[in-house]
């Protein structure tokens, strides 16, 4: 009889996580149009979890002046049925394996360490 109690809190706590997704995608620049090309959604709420962890660790930085034309990988954590995209960053990971991250709403960049970066890789890969 105790299994109960902990299946219906393991079933309440897995269907929270069915609100938020993980959208992955590349962005591309052809002829003039931007855009995204996702590829990948993730629903699942160790990865959520593990994603917000992670950006809870960027460190805000200013403009970089070197970074590649494109950036390598974008990833939102979106509510549907909101209508919300919470997290939207684009991703330029770097020669010394730290990562820039950037986000085109509030114009701000980010940065993570190596570390960081592999961690966020391994969510989003």
């Amino acid at each position: 009889m105790k299994v109960l109690p902990i299946l219906l809190i393991l079933i309440m706590f897995t269907g929270c996580s069915v609100d938020e997704v993980i959208r992955v995608g590349t962005p591309f620049g052809d002829n003039g149009t931007e855009g995204v090309k996702f590829h990948n959604e993730m629903k699942d709420s160790e990865s959520i979890e593990a994603l917000r962890k992670v950006i809870d660790k960027v460190k805000e930085i200013e403009k970089p002046e070197d970074l590649d034309k494109e950036p390598k990988i974008f990833f939102s954590l979106d509510i549907p049925k909101e209508g919300i995209a919470e997290i939207r960053l684009y991703v330029w990971y770097q020669d010394d394996g730290s990562s820039i991250l950037y986000n085109d709403g509030s114009d701000s960049y980010f940065t993570l360490t190596k570390k960081q970066t592999k961690e966020l890789k391994s969510i989003l890969e």
